[in-house]
């Protein structure tokens, strides 16, 4: 790849670099990068994976579940299988169904080409899942008792 391109894998995609877009800038923490227009960056690579994989591997199909803003729980729940199904699929233990694939690809489609009915439905399952993790309050025991877990 070129000396000047940016190897951008906080998409949690290890193919992806940027011949521009991006520049680097000092902070009191060392240097880090500014990517301009994230979100049409994010569907650049989107569009890709859905119009030119003809098998979407692991990191692709969870980067598409995060596009979407779906959990795995509910992804699941859309697809009509269980959440470690999709876990195992998402760490290339396990083949996705071409079906279940398709549907993957064309929610994505859908969602970025701004179907209001998809997007209203994606939106209340996001909506949901916020919900119910903000009053929701996870507990652990530890060897001095029980306090809220980190």
């Amino acid at each position: 790849m070129s000396h000047n391109a940016f190897h951008y894998t906080s998409c949690g995609l290890s193919n992806i670099w940027l011949k521009n877009g991006y520049k680097t800038i000092t902070t009191k923490y060392g240097k880090a990068t500014s990517i301009h227009d994230i979100e049409g960056l994010h569907r650049a690579i989107g569009r890709r994976l859905i119009n030119n994989k003809p098998k979407l591997n692991g990191s692709e199909i969870r980067f598409l579940r995060k596009e979407l803003d779906l959990s795995q729980v509910n992804l699941a729940g859309l697809l009509g299988v269980d959440e470690s199904t999709v876990r195992s699929w998402e760490k290339d233990r396990a083949g996705v169904p071409p079906p279940a694939e398709r549907v993957i690809r064309l929610l994505y489609k859908e969602k970025i080409n701004g179907d209001k009915e998809i997007n209203s439905m994606l939106e209340n399952i996001s909506q949901l899942d916020r919900e119910i993790h903000e009053y929701m309050i996870l507990l652990e025991e530890t060897e001095s008792g029980w306090s809220e877990a980190a």
